[in-house]
């Protein structure tokens, strides 16, 4: 996908976040970011154990995957196979850190990188991991947090 297309598209999902009554807080420790952080988390170790069912646990029903150089991915059903073919080919070693937190109502937002490595369960060479990410999550009627969109690209040309 275009630098374009993915920036317009970032933008327009932060959009609201920007013109709410007040800025977003951005405060690692504020009202809401632990249970934000513990999503960001939980996911990595969910993909870490290979346990699809916890994984698509953290995503919302109509989550979208924004891959670099693919088009959107959306919904639980688009974004399951592609769970089982990476939980089928490799044993993922993801060491994630997270940069920002920021909440403001139901949205928030978390950037970060993931490192580690995912190790062909054929053998093989391990691949490295040196991802930047986006995560937009949002609270549910049960005031539980899930990522409703997540984009990654690498952070360094390769």
């Amino acid at each position: 996908m275009p630098r374009t297309v993915l920036l317009v598209a970032a933008i327009g999902l932060l959009l609201p976040l920007t013109t709410a009554r007040s800025a977003p807080r951005c405060d690692p420790d504020g009202a809401g970011a632990a249970d934000v952080r513990a999503v960001a988390e939980g996911i990595v170790a969910a993909d870490n154990a290979r346990d699809i069912e916890r994984v698509l646990g953290y995503y919302a029903p109509r989550a979208t995957l924004m891959p670099p150089g693919e088009p959107p991915v959306p919904g639980h059903e688009a974004i399951r196979p592609r769970y089982e073919q990476l939980f089928r080919s490799f044993d993922p070693q993801i060491e994630a850190r997270i940069d920002e937190v920021c909440v403001d109502g139901a949205l928030a937002v978390v950037r970060g990188h993931n490192g580690g490595k995912l190790v062909p369960r054929e053998g093989g060479e391990p691949r490295t991991l040196d991802d930047v990410y986006l995560m937009v999550l949002e609270r549910d009627d049960e005031r539980r947090w899930h990522i409703r969109h997540l984009m990654w690209h690498p952070a360094s040309r390769r």
